[in-house]
């Protein structure tokens, strides 16, 4: 079977995007079975930068960079990576935001550390994590929304959604995310979906994460109601939860190879 794809799922990010390909060194380069760059719509010339630097600097990794023919949304973005995973027979799939606020060295490590786990989730809340830039009233939010999530589905869950995961074949396979909201929701489902399945091993990993000239897409206040609304639905019935599909987005998930 293949290595891992590595996934940067952008929209808006030509300030950031050749930064966070900077990331893929030639060390990484040769551990990865390809680079999969999907573009969600955006506005400004990330896809453009991105097809650039990956041209003259990712030469030892196939490298993709698509653009979705319609807005997928983030969550829309993963299911065509997971799609693909599972077309190409890859090993799994890393994700790696391209707005530059993760650092992909910090999650390579745990592949190995955590052998066993179908998912390696990036913690940017654990005791051993660094936050750089990140305000106070954020981080509070998180760490009581991560508490209420954990009393939920009754595991312990440091981290919601960062943009710095593994997920291996295994769990790709299992298709939870098919029925994950397509929009910046989609990481609550899915944890929420992956905490409940009993045989589903889970592993919370230490991150470093700033935030400097990155623009956040979610409304703090907007999304803590959505948030609300969502421990809502699972608290009323946590397998109808499961079952339901909060799919949104424009089907057949196609998309174009940038050029």
């Amino acid at each position: 079977m293949s290595g891992f794809m590595l996934f940067i799922p952008m929209y808006n990010c030509e300030a950031q995007i050749t930064r966070t390909l900077a990331q893929v060194t030639p060390e990484v380069q040769a551990q990865l079975a390809e680079v999969f760059v999907v573009d969600n719509r955006s506005s400004d010339g990330g896809a453009q930068a991105a097809l650039r630097y990956a041209s003259e600097n990712l030469t030892g990794v196939p490298t993709l960079v698509v653009r979705n023919d319609a807005n997928q949304g983030l969550g829309g973005s993963h299911k065509v990576a997971f799609q693909r995973c599972l077309d190409q027979g890859y090993r799994g799939v890393i994700v790696l935001h391209g707005d530059d606020q993760g650092r992909l060295s910090d999650i390579l490590p745990a592949i190995e550390q955590y052998s066993e786990a179908e998912c390696i989730l990036g913690a940017r809340f654990m005791p051993a994590s660094r936050l750089q830039g990140y305000s106070l009233h954020r981080i509070a939010a998180n760490i009581v929304f991560n508490g209420i999530f954990s009393t939920l589905s009754r595991r312990v869950l440091w981290d919601l959604g960062s943009g710095l995961n593994v997920y291996r074949r295994a769990f790709v396979e299992r298709r939870l995310w098919d029925g994950c909201a397509d929009d910046l929701t989609f990481n609550y489902h899915l944890i929420l979906r992956t905490a409940i399945v009993p045989d589903c091993s889970i592993a919370f990993h230490p991150i470093s994460w700033r935030e400097d000239d990155q623009v956040s897409n979610a409304k703090l206040f907007r999304h803590g109601l959505t948030m609300i609304k969502i421990v809502k639905e699972f608290l009323m019935d946590p397998q109808a939860f499961a079952r339901r599909d909060y799919s949104e987005a424009p089907q057949p998930r196609t998309w174009k190879e940038v050029t």
